[in-house]
């Protein structure tokens, strides 16, 4: 495993490095934009016809995509200020520096990406992936995500799986009484849907056990929950904010209501000040088919709705 996440990074640093390279012969010193075709339409592209993305974990034009999100998500960078080509604004083009101290375009107030596993022009395969914590997608001329139709949900068409968060709640603040629970639940929403929880089982993960651990959850093989606090710790399994946590659910539990398949996994954090004190975290939270990842890439599918949930980590 070690050796096939060696090898992606190892190509996608130099795809990246490439990229990079491309970007810049867009002409005086300033990377070209231009509107491209592409299955979902007219988007964004550079000279040579890449997609172009924002991500919604951006919330401004300084990127919060550093370490190995950049290396799968490069950043569009340019050597001057940006031209924009054929259809585009060049009024919504700027330019943000990075805390590498490189210039990144921005759209519209969006850092601008490629996607890694893009190989030519025209490709999308970044549309609608939630790695690193935040939607991925193409960028319209007039500076908003283009999706496919009917995809509102953060997944692909209408997912067959229900996710719910029930705590924390959007806004609160957990922790305040020493410890905090994330109980999240999953439905499927048709009999057809059953059987992609049919993995699913209840478990008690004592958590002075080996198999309580970040990484995939056996009881809930598909389910990835990310905080962005999380830290990056050398030499154990937590990698910062793409850490999938599933496998610290403790109680896990699987019922039927109406035929269909439902779900319940509860975390209680019996150390909130590990992820932060007085600080505001974001909960994302979805399910895959098959296998989670223990740590997410960006190429992820989910099959159930994508939930974000902001709170704050009370000290």
């Amino acid at each position: 495993m070690r050796y096939f996440k060696t090898v992606a990074v190892a190509g996608a640093l130099l795809a990246a490095a490439i990229l990079a390279v491309s970007a810049a012969a867009g002409g005086s010193g300033g990377t070209s934009v231009k509107l491209g075709s592409t299955g979902l339409g007219r988007v964004l592209v550079d000279s040579h016809g890449k997609t172009l993305y924002i991500w919604a974990h951006d919330k401004g034009p300084k990127s919060t995509c550093n370490g190995d999100c950049a290396e799968y998500w490069p950043p569009l960078i340019t050597h001057g200020k940006p031209l924009a080509m054929g259809g585009v604004n060049q009024a919504l083009l700027s330019m943000s520096r990075r805390s590498d101290g490189r210039m990144q375009v921005t759209y519209a107030g969006h850092p601008l990406y490629y996607f890694v596993q893009d190989a030519r022009a025209g490709q999308t395969k970044g549309e609608g992936l939630t790695g690193f914590g935040g939607r991925w997608d193409p960028v319209s001329a007039a500076g908003k995500a283009v999706r496919k139709v009917n995809d509102s949900n953060g997944a692909y068409g209408t997912a067959p799986l229900q996710l719910s968060v029930i705590s924390p709640q959007a806004g609160g603040s957990a922790g305040s009484g020493g410890t905090f629970t994330v109980d999240l639940s999953l439905q499927a929403r048709n009999a057809q849907a059953n059987a992609l929880l049919s993995g699913y089982k209840p478990a008690f993960i004592d958590p002075n056990s080996a198999a309580f651990h970040p990484g995939t959850n056996a009881a809930a093989p598909g389910l990835v929950v990310l905080l962005s606090t999380t830290p990056m710790i050398a030499g154990t399994p937590l990698h910062g904010a793409n850490t999938n946590l599933a496998g610290v659910f403790q109680i896990n539990d699987v019922s039927r209501a109406s035929g269909l398949r439902h779900t319940f996994h509860s975390w209680i954090v019996t150390s909130p000040g590990f992820f932060g004190k007085n600080v505001q975290a974001t909960l994302t939270a979805y399910a895959v088919s098959g296998a989670a990842p223990a740590v997410v890439t960006g190429s992820e599918k989910p099959i159930s709705n994508v939930v974000r949930e902001s709170f704050t980590i009370a000290g």
